[in-house]
């Protein structure tokens, strides 16, 4: 799915790189939708729970910490995924498989915000912007930097939580 994407991608080719039978593709994930999820929508599945559950365990903390643990979550899923990402954007079956995990962001970011009293963001959109700037640092990330001067994973993610949480808390509550 990530050299071809959805439509362009058959359970024949699978089969054949997985060193596989097609039928056992079939038995195992009953289609080619299935498997899709698998590969390409249970890995954010998986890093929205990591973050979720990092998140639960600490009662008791700031808006930096919070927004430290999505970045890392989602960065490591993503680093060097740029097929992945791509091919769960061009899903040509309009199914939008990134929206539940956006809309649940958008929950956990609507507790965030008012537990720690910041007011006037409109998560919708905030949310978005803030996924599309880690998912592309993480997938394009080797195109964003000079080869010679490439900060490291850390520094990227510590700017990029910084940059949330002055963006996203500290503002002004004037909407255009």
């Amino acid at each position: 799915f990530a050299a071809h994407g959805y439509a362009g991608t058959t359970t024949r080719q699978i089969a054949k790189e997985a060193a596989v039978v097609e039928n056992l593709i079939f038995n195992y994930f009953g289609n080619k939708e299935a498997l899709f999820d698998a590969a390409g929508v249970e890995p954010f599945r998986l890093a929205i729970d990591a973050f979720l559950e990092r998140l639960g365990s600490r009662g008791d903390h700031t808006a930096e910490f919070t927004s430290s643990e999505f970045v890392t979550h989602l960065y490591d899923m993503l680093e060097g995924n740029a097929e992945l990402l791509i091919a769960l954007m061009t899903d040509p079956r309009h199914e939008q498989p990134l929206l539940p995990f956006l809309e649940e962001l958008e929950r956990v970011g609507a507790y965030e915000l008012g537990l720690h009293g910041h007011k006037g963001v409109d998560l919708q959109v905030i949310i978005r912007c803030q996924f599309g700037m880690v998912a592309f640092n993480a997938a394009f990330g080797d195109h964003l930097y000079r080869r010679d001067a490439t900060p490291s994973r850390e520094r990227i993610i510590a700017e990029m939580s910084s940059f949330m949480v002055g963006g996203s808390a500290y503002r002004s509550l004037d909407k255009p």
